[in-house]
């Protein structure tokens, strides 16, 4: 026995394996420590990008509650699932969303449980990992587009160089396909925020700003309940002009409206409708008017501003078309496709609303960078080639009223 306790061979052995337990420990602790950090910082810009967006989405006069908190929900999930594991039985994510009575604020409340190496026997306050954030409106959030198809691919589709600036208002798409926003090429969109009921389909080189949601629910069409107006006898039919000055008048214009060559249309203030054809201007023709609006009214009446035109237009002040530019009759039965390729179409001041028809703009300019606001809501919406469409928001700069419905502001505060 003497022998054997004096006996010091194995020393080593014997005291690495004794160092190795709190080695081992410090590191296991060092390891949870990371991930905890890491973690915080995920679910911290999750929560923080979740309570703006849903804000925004607050603030909208036809906001559903349901409706802001699925949003906050879904884009917390898509946003965390893409950094952390959210595996069924070892890790989860519990999302809380709370809206203040007034509807002036929106919380949102992060717990990510998971299963540290350590930690979880020294202490139970890093169980689970908790953050929160708090978006508060100071105004209200602001709509511009909306492509109202539910099923369809392409409901919003860009294409090679074409830009869409909307940086002061929402771009929302209500298809549930999982190309409903298409991206291609090196188009680009800028938005306050864009919302896909369904897809994003993003070629390498497009790009948004800031990144789309998508599963987002879709958004109720705020014009569906629009009065139209009423289309009585025609105080014109087949009216064309293919020359010199012309100034028209409010009225019915059966059969369309067509203006021609080096036409130059003014327009004086009131409601157009263009019944049974198509509301043309091509060639070099020059089309203006404030305080205008047009009714498209039956299957064949359509929108054609052609390439080489210039467009000048501000929507009513008052009225049945107050804010109305464009006004597809809701009722006509046949999918028409409208056309917008003016290189000089740079004041369209108004909402433009075509509830059964495609929206295609294809220019080489600029479109509607000179109107205080701009909204379009349309079956579906197009910009190919390389226009640059602006759909600004500065509802204050012009006394063109707008649509119940599309109206706000999108000062939002974020606090943690």
């Amino acid at each position: 026995m003497k022998n054997f306790l004096k006996d010091v061979s194995g020393n080593v052995a014997l005291s690495v394996a004794i160092m190795a337990v709190p080695l081992f420990a410090t590191a296991g602790v060092a390891v949870d420590y990371s991930i905890i950090y890491q973690s915080e910082t995920i679910l911290q810009n999750a929560a923080d990008a979740a309570a703006l967006s849903s804000a925004k989405e607050l603030g909208l006069s036809n906001s559903q509650t349901d409706i802001v908190k699925d949003i906050a929900k879904t884009y917390v999930l898509s946003y965390v699932s893409q950094h952390v594991s959210l595996e069924s039985g070892k890790n989860s994510l519990d999302t809380k969303t709370t809206i203040s009575d007034d509807r002036q604020s929106i919380t949102v409340d992060l717990a990510y449980y998971w299963k540290p190496f350590l930690l979880q026997y020294i202490g139970s306050n890093v169980l689970p990992i908790k953050v929160s954030a708090t978006a508060n409106l100071a105004g209200s959030g602001k709509i511009c587009m909306i492509g109202l198809d539910t099923k369809e691919k392409d409901t919003i589709h860009l294409t090679k160089k074409a830009s869409l600036e909307a940086a002061g208002c929402g771009i929302y798409a209500n298809s549930s396909n999982k190309d409903a926003v298409k991206v291609e090429d090196n188009a680009s969109i800028v938005s306050g925020v864009t919302c896909s009921a369904g897809g994003i389909k993003g070629a390498k080189k497009a790009s948004f700003t800031p990144e789309p949601i998508t599963d987002c629910p879709a958004i109720t069409d705020p014009l569906e309940n629009r009065q139209t107006p009423t289309v009585g006898g025609c105080d014109y039919t087949k009216f064309e002009v293919k020359s010199g000055i012309h100034t028209l008048n409010p009225g019915t214009y059966c059969k369309g409206l067509k203006v021609k060559k080096t036409a130059k249309v003014f327009l004086n203030p009131g409601i157009y409708i263009i019944n049974g054809d198509k509301l043309e201007v091509t060639d070099d023709a020059v089309f203006e008017g404030e305080n205008v609006g047009f009714f498209l009214s039956g299957n064949k009446a359509k929108l054609v501003f052609k390439k080489r035109t210039t467009i000048n237009l501000t929507a009513p002040k008052d009225g049945l078309l107050a804010g109305l530019l464009m006004f597809e009759d809701p009722s006509a039965s046949k999918i028409e496709k409208h056309e917008i390729t003016s290189d000089n179409a740079r004041l369209l001041l108004g909402t433009i609303y075509l509830p059964n028809g495609t929206l295609k703009i294809d220019s080489e300019g600029p479109i509607a960078d000179k109107a205080a606001y701009t909204a379009i809501i349309a079956r579906r919406i197009e910009l190919k080639e390389g226009p640059t469409l602006y759909l600004n928001s500065d509802y204050e700069a012009t006394d063109v009223p707008v649509p119940e419905g599309l109206k706000g502001s999108d000062n939002v505060i974020l606090s943690k």
